[in-house]
């Protein structure tokens, strides 16, 4: 039996880059996650969805989305879906950027009980680099080490499962 509430604490002004307080609130129906970056920074690669569409609400500073090919400002009580299929990722302004990914959880979800996250249906598309990292030799070797480290991770569970 699920509690009748579930209540947790984070300190927003030290929050790592993503936070998921799946267990912390025992969540079972709602995605979510906290996303901290710092002044200048960004994700390294896109990401698409199988099933979840995402809405990214802005809480304080300022950031792009890319959004496929397309890049759009964000500032404060900005809210933003996002479809499934869209590749996404984030970049901050000078000022850094907090917000807040919310989802809801299709059934079935997570498909690994351990998922760090509900919905572990996220697909990274490693060879795709958003354009404030394009030039950056040193993002695309490490893009090349997380794909590799994927690949034989999917590999090694293909071989578990037959």
């Amino acid at each position: 039996m699920v509690d009748a509430y579930t209540i947790a604490h984070f300190d927003f002004d030290n929050l790592p880059w993503l936070t998921s307080p799946r267990n912390a609130l025992q969540l079972q129906g709602v995605a979510l996650g906290f996303i901290k970056i710092p002044p200048e920074d960004g994700y390294t690669f896109t990401h698409t969805h199988r099933e979840q569409e995402e809405v990214y609400i802005v809480i304080e500073g300022s950031g792009t989305i890319a959004i496929n090919d397309e890049l759009l400002d964000l500032t404060p009580g900005d809210v933003i879906r996002v479809s499934p299929n869209a590749k996404r990722a984030l970049k901050a302004g000078g000022d850094g950027l907090f917000a807040i990914c919310a989802g809801a959880v299709p059934a079935g979800f997570p498909k690994n009980p351990q998922s760090r996250y509900m919905i572990d249906d996220g697909v990274p598309d490693y060879d795709d680099i958003p354009p404030w990292h394009r030039d950056k030799r040193e993002v695309v070797e490490k893009n090349m080490i997380l794909k590799q480290r994927m690949l034989k991770s999917q590999l090694k569970r293909k071989k578990r499962n037959e």
